[in-house]
């Protein structure tokens, strides 16, 4: 049975497998390492040492084989790093796709973390430009509840305006691993109406409070936003729970 290759993973394979090395490697060396692992032939192993070559990543030693450049030593490196990082991703992303009440709970805990100290931020940072598309967003939202449409893409548009806004890349790459599945915003949207809580309103008062330049106020807001929404949904898994059968 042979593995799945992913190409960062293979790539960084080959460069540590010549990193590692004593001497100078061949491609009827690899064979019987990573040829065997990932189901490779000799020609594709010598076509991948071509393309390092080409790159830079290696260098050959007559016919004794390759060695790493000092560039290729930083490849491994670098994407060392960047399978880590992909790895964490991958977990969060499998963590965030749970469902049920505990990972949504879970979710806008780590939301109202982060979205706090964006609220603030961009009502330091927030120009012009950027209230008026805020402005734009909730309007469109209010057009689309009078028309009895629960405005989930809006929705998420507010929030990732006030993310740009705030001007953090650190928080604006965090908050969009907790965006990115989209089910919360879905989720919360369609409890939110079913147990008859107002929608929009906590935008509006955030925004004002944006547009007043006050972080801590907008803060605030934030923070009385993603609270109303864990108590909406532990509000809709207790009426859920009292209406079970047998329960």
């Amino acid at each position: 049975m042979t593995l799945e290759i992913q190409p960062l993973q293979l790539e960084y394979e080959f460069l540590q497998v010549l990193l590692e090395a004593r001497a100078p490697l061949g491609a009827s060396t690899l064979v019987h390492t990573l040829g065997k692992k990932y189901a490779l032939s000799q020609a594709t192993i010598g076509r991948k040492l071509m393309e390092f070559d080409y790159e830079g990543y290696t260098v050959l030693k007559g016919r004794r084989g390759r060695v790493l450049t000092e560039k290729g030593v930083a490849r491994v490196h670098y994407l060392e790093k960047k399978l880590q990082q992909k790895n964490v991703n991958s977990q969060l992303l499998r963590l965030l796709n749970n469902s049920g009440e505990s990972a949504l709970l879970d979710v806008l805990v780590a939301r109202r973390a982060l979205e706090r100290e964006i609220a603030s931020l961009a009502a330091i940072r927030a120009t012009p430009e950027e209230i008026t598309l805020l402005e734009a967003s909730i309007a469109s939202q209010l057009e689309l509840l009078s028309r009895d449409i629960i405005p989930y893409e809006q929705d998420r548009e507010f929030h990732m305006l006030l993310a740009l806004a705030a001007r953090n890349q650190v928080l604006l790459h965090a908050v969009q691993l907790v965006w990115q599945t989209g089910r919360d915003f879905l989720e919360t949207a369609d409890i939110r109406r079913t147990v008859g809580s107002a929608l929009v309103v906590d935008h509006r008062n955030i925004l004002d409070a944006v547009i007043a330049g006050s972080a801590e106020q907008a803060e605030a807001a934030m923070v009385t936003h993603i609270n109303q929404m864990i108590e909406d949904v532990k509000r809709y898994y207790a009426i859920q729970n009292q209406e079970q059968p047998g329960s």
